[in-house]
């Protein structure tokens, strides 16, 4: 899974589901980071104390079903 970092606001997006509604647009690219690498983002929570984001963290993917009129 691949993660967007806001380092501004200590916050770990999903890439694939973050949107406008994750406040992250103010941001700036320095303090914007993406990884894959789940230590990483476990080491960002437990030492540097970061959030999930709640607004893209439950997202799915939408199955192919889900489009079936």
């Amino acid at each position: 899974m691949s993660y967007f970092i806001d380092h501004k606001h200590k916050l770990i997006h999903r890439k694939l589901f973050a949107k406008d509604r994750c406040g992250f647009i103010g941001t700036p690219v320095d303090l914007r980071e993406f990884t894959n690498s789940l230590e990483y983002i476990s080491e960002l929570q437990e030492e540097k104390y970061y959030s999930k984001c709640p607004h893209c963290q439950g997202m799915k993917p939408a199955s192919k079903d889900s489009f079936i009129d």
